[in-house]
């Protein structure tokens, strides 16, 4: 993102032939690139037998760089790089990316509390060779993070008069918001297996682009129908209960089970790594932003 910034910040191109026709036009391309990628990533996921898996968050993980990245090319062609931001527009995407970084610590907790339940189990399974009757006591089925208290994403900006290139912009950051919130939600209602995250992200009165209303729609009754966990972690949970229902001598469940164990685990700490750049490139955008200000009020 470092880059998209130093690509939006540092644009000497000028579009000053036709402005507001080329403007407008390159509005609607955005928002027609942002809803292919969309479209192109999430869909054939969110009908296919990969939704609510490791591999289907991965997906919904990747639009986050594609939406900036087609953020920072609007901005170049519209010639209004950070440096001549005017307030509002700061205002406004620092306030995107506060709440960003809000959502993107909620998917972290929920990432960590899944592989603490994993270490555990993981645990309890060393103990099988040894004290088999003393692992199965311990062991427990890896369970859902239950809070989803405090989860929200803003508003943005009301309206206000706006120069031709922040109303591009606003617009542009509409469809960023709105598509960035939804998709992390969608994120942590995969991994709570819970349709409440996505509701309570969405349900600010936040204006939803157009290109979300029916990925949203099959999306809502999609977890609703499946009411399951991660796919890969109910897979563990199944294993852990063959165990105790055949007993402590099914070695094949238990070798089975430390697979599963390991699938769970490799797929967890490849999304918290994913979280953790995410993170640390928004919150770099940010800094950048901020740094951009403070050069021009010296």
């Amino acid at each position: 993102m470092i880059l998209q910034l130093n690509r939006l910040g540092f644009s000497h191109h000028n579009h000053h032939r036709n402005m507001s026709e080329a403007s407008f036009a390159s509005l609607q391309a955005f928002r027609l690139q942002v809803a292919g990628n969309l479209h192109r990533v999430l869909e054939s996921s969110i009908l296919g037998s990969d939704v609510l898996s490791i591999k289907w968050i991965h997906r919904c993980f990747q639009i986050l760089p594609i939406l900036n990245n087609e953020f920072a090319k609007l901005m170049g062609e519209i010639d209004y790089p950070v440096s001549s931001w005017e307030a509002g527009s700061i205002e406004e995407y620092l306030d995107f990316t506060i709440s960003m970084l809000e959502l993107l610590n909620a998917i972290n907790s929920s990432l960590s509390h899944l592989n603490q339940a994993r270490v555990s189990l993981s645990h309890a399974l060393s103990l099988m060779k040894n004290s088999p009757a003393l692992a199965v006591e311990r062991m427990r089925e890896i369970t859902v993070h239950d809070s989803v208290k405090g989860i929200k994403g803003s508003e943005g900006n009301g309206e206000r008069n706006r120069n031709e290139k922040e109303r591009i912009f606003h617009e542009g950051m509409m469809v960023l918001r709105s598509t960035g919130f939804w998709t992390c939600g969608v994120v942590l209602s995969g991994l709570k297996s819970d349709a409440r995250p996505i509701m309570e992200i969405m349900g600010t009165g936040m204006v939803v682009d157009c290109s979300l209303i029916r990925l949203d729609s099959i999306f809502r009754k999609k977890i609703t129908e499946e009411r399951g966990l991660v796919k890969e972690v109910e897979e563990v949970n199944e294993t852990l209960r063959m165990i105790v229902l055949k007993g402590i001598g099914d070695s094949d469940a238990v070798i089975e089970l430390k697979r599963r164990l390991d699938v769970v685990g490799n797929g967890l700490k490849g999304l918290k790594e994913e979280e953790e750049g995410l993170f640390a490139e928004f919150m770099a955008a940010r800094n950048k932003v901020l740094e951009t200000l403070r050069a021009k009020n010296k």
